[in-house]
């Protein structure tokens, strides 16, 4: 409930102040996420999103996640690839992604920031970031004098929030991080701030 009323404010936010659609977190993309199959050594498959959040990602994830498989926890896979784009059509992927029960996966070698991160990764079921997979982190602005835009940073973190990361740890690199810079971390640095959150199956020590 709280989540989706975060994502009306931030439509709303989209609709009546243009201004906090601006780079680079809310950037305009030229071209579209695309998405992919990937079956992984199991046999299981998952979807594959790189590149830019742009205008119509939320029906082609929508369309994309019916060929993907439900893991050991019930959950459809999104793994991630890309540097961000519309605030607005990130969070619409999000819901796509609540209605398919959706984890989300930075795989070895990927890097997923701004958007990706801070909207779309934080939103799954179980996160995950593997081997050199790395998360970017900043904050949002205005498209004016492209000052620190804390309205749009309250709105991600309260997403965040409802969905188990630390409000304080999230709010730390949408506060400290400027827009025009990037806070990156790798798997543990993931894991020690709270970013993702590990299957039950992960989870548990080996024999």
């Amino acid at each position: 409930m709280i989540v989706r009323s975060v994502r009306t404010l931030v439509l709303l936010a989209a609709l009546l102040s243009a201004p906090l659609l601006s780079v680079p977190l809310l950037s305009m993309p030229v071209s579209a996420m695309s998405f992919s199959t990937l079956t992984l050594p199991d046999g299981r498959r998952i979807v594959l999103g790189e590149g830019l959040v742009a205008e119509g990602d939320a029906d082609r994830l929508r369309v994309a996640l019916k060929s993907a498989d439900r893991d050991a926890s019930g959950h459809k896979v999104l793994a991630l690839d890309g540097s961000g784009g519309q605030i607005v059509e990130a969070f619409a992927m999000v819901d796509v992604m609540d209605d398919e029960s959706v984890s989300t996966l930075v795989r070895t070698g990927a890097s997923c920031a701004s958007a990706c991160a801070q909207i779309l990764f934080l939103s799954g079921v179980h996160r995950t970031v593997e081997g050199s997979g790395r998360i970017g982190l900043h904050s949002c602005h205005t498209a004016g004098d492209r000052s620190r835009s804390m309205a749009c940073n309250e709105l991600i973190a309260q997403n965040a929030l409802a969905r188990g990361t630390p409000y304080g740890a999230i709010m730390a690199f949408l506060h400290l991080t400027p827009a025009t810079g990037m806070a990156w971390l790798d798997a543990p640095e993931a894991d020690l701030w709270g970013f993702t959150r590990k299957p039950p199956e992960a989870a548990q020590p080996g024999p």
